[in-house]
């Protein structure tokens, strides 16, 4: 595979997601013999090679806090442009892609200001209302986990109210408080009542 350029990177200890496909792609080439990789393939050439040697298989891609170069000070900015092109021609129009799924922090057009990576349906907490219940852990959710709580704990730290006012600090577009999912399992398993923001985000 054609990895070297990454080795700026990767002597960096960081990975794109470009570099985690790549490989996996290699990984897959080995595991799928009849499927062969030059070296001036593109990903998007040996997915469209694997789709239509093995039965038309289509892939699945998710990709966690996809955005996460943008925030790196040593990204620069013709990194960040050559990162969207290329997730734009692995992703955009293609007979093997049955459904990405992305997580970010902000939306994409804040990253891609064309028609690069267009074809997304973005949906947040804050302005749509259809998977508002997904977004974290309602009221009814959290009595659930605290009484779990109290009934498997010998003592005692961590209060209803200590839950309510530390972590409902979401509320969805159709009005409901949520809470931070990561935050109430991470106090009640520790049994301790802390910020934790610090242990998260990019």
């Amino acid at each position: 595979m054609y990895c070297s350029s990454g080795v700026a990177y990767i002597t960096k200890r960081y990975f794109t997601n470009k570099y985690i496909i790549l490989l996996c792609l290699w990984i897959c080439s080995t595991t799928i013999p009849q499927i062969e990789i030059y070296e001036d393939d593109s990903a998007a050439d040996v997915l469209e090679t694997i789709f239509e040697e093995c039965d038309q298989q289509r892939f699945v891609f998710v990709l966690d806090e996809w955005d996460f170069i943008f925030h790196k000070d040593f990204v620069t900015e013709e990194n960040k442009k050559q990162y969207v092109l290329f997730l734009s021609n692995l992703l955009k129009d293609r007979s093997y892609v049955q459904l990405t799924y992305m997580t970010g922090i902000l939306p994409i057009a804040k990253y891609s200001s064309g028609s690069e990576l267009n074809m997304f349906w973005e949906y947040t907490m804050a302005s749509e209302a259809k998977y508002n219940e997904y977004f974290g852990f309602t009221d009814s959710e959290v009595d659930q986990l605290y009484e779990k709580y109290t009934r498997n704990t010998r003592e005692i730290h961590i209060s209803r109210e200590d839950l309510k006012e530390w972590y409902d600090g979401y509320t969805t577009k159709s009005g409901e408080r949520m809470y931070n999912p990561r935050f109430v399992v991470l106090a009640l398993t520790n049994n301790n009542i802390g910020n934790y923001w610090t242990s998260s985000g990019p």
